[in-house]
């Protein structure tokens, strides 16, 4: 590995450097130099502005900064088809720690000999595992539940919706815990759901437009909360609920992955519900302290309601009725008496 890279200049660079992804943009890389014993640490990721596991990750990345004594690196990327150009990126830049956020690092990752650089993949599907690298999953199934007993509960029209930003077996295993968990308060409740794109296609991920033009159908529909999960995009979701609530009829979204309540607009808030937590900072921060210290150990680390790693938001207010309910599931969930179904 020729380890030339790691030469960074003073202070901090900012760069944009071209990659070979089909879409012609182009990678924001920022790089600064920090104190310490000189190990690189690069973030590969999409965009924040997501107000879900971008942002999430984002944020764990800087707390480590604070917390810890390393040079960061960091490749952003709004494209949907330069995973493997980063990854390389990441190891002609001299990153001793790479850490890739979100299921789309694990053929790269897979597929790249790094013997010079340790892997960390968060935020893939469970069950996931790279050879000589670290993955991350977190039980989206279970959090669902709870925002789906949510739903249920505040729901007056006994009808409810789910914007999926990907057909494909991880978002579907949102699906299946939220509609699980509003079946179980009220068994008779209808649940519309729909994806944004199909299978392979990421960009459902990152289209607020189609996520609004979702909800607005099933709030026209009948739906009065909306479910979702499809990061970026979810931000039309958000807007369509205040869009279309009136003065006789509230609507309802429920965030993903963060507290969106926390991150959204003021005028938005009074019509997040609650969101569906995953402990994405957490996981990023904790990642890198473990590589620092030599601790990091290669295989799947799995987050659950068992060891916190998921869980609900109560920002707001909106869930406080319902609060006992949620958190009795949610123990028993965590104690294995209730069986979440999993798509994966």
């Amino acid at each position: 590995m020729n380890r030339a890279h790691r030469t960074l200049a003073a202070g901090a660079v900012v760069t944009a450097l071209a990659l070979t992804g089909c879409s012609g943009q182009k990678a924001a890389t920022t790089t600064a130099q920090a104190s310490g014993d000189g190990k690189t640490v690069a973030l590969l990721y999409g965009t924040t502005g997501d107000h879900s596991i971008q942002d999430s990750a984002y944020a764990g990345f800087t707390q480590a900064q604070k917390d810890s004594s390393f040079t960061p690196l960091e490749l952003s990327s709004p494209n949907t088809d330069d995973y493997q150009d980063r990854v390389d990126l990441a190891l002609q830049q001299g990153a001793d720690l790479a850490v890739g956020i979100g299921f789309q690092w694990t053929t790269p990752m897979t597929e790249t000999d790094h013997p010079d650089t340790a892997f960390v993949a968060v935020d893939v599907d469970k069950g996931t595992t790279i050879e000589g690298a670290t993955t991350v999953s977190f039980a989206a199934e279970e959090s669902s539940y709870l925002v789906g007993m949510a739903a249920a509960l505040a729901s007056k029209s006994g009808h409810i919706g789910f914007v999926g930003g990907v057909n494909q077996p991880s978002i579907q295993n949102f699906l299946g815990g939220y509609e699980a968990g509003a079946k179980s308060v009220d068994p008779d409740i209808t649940v519309d759901s729909t994806y944004l794109s199909p299978l392979g296609d990421f960009t459902g991920f990152s289209d607020p437009t189609k996520g609004k033009e979702a909800a607005a159908t099933m709030y026209a529909d009948g739906a009065d909360v909306v479910y979702a999960a499809a990061g970026g995009s979810g931000e039309g979701v958000y807007e369509e609920a205040a869009d279309s609530s009136s003065s006789s009829r509230q609507n309802w979204a429920i965030g993903v992955d963060g507290d969106v309540y926390e991150q959204v607009d003021a005028k938005i808030k009074p019509y997040i519900l609650t969101s569906a937590t995953k402990n994405i900072d957490v996981a990023v921060k904790d990642s890198i302290s473990q590589y620092l210290a030599g601790d990091l150990k290669t295989g799947e680390q799995q987050f659950d309601l068992a060891n916190g790693g998921v869980g609900y938001s109560t920002s707001g207010g909106f869930v406080d009725a319902y609060a006992d309910q949620l958190d009795a599931a949610a123990k028993k969930i965590a104690d294995g008496d209730i069986k979440v179904p999993s798509a994966l």
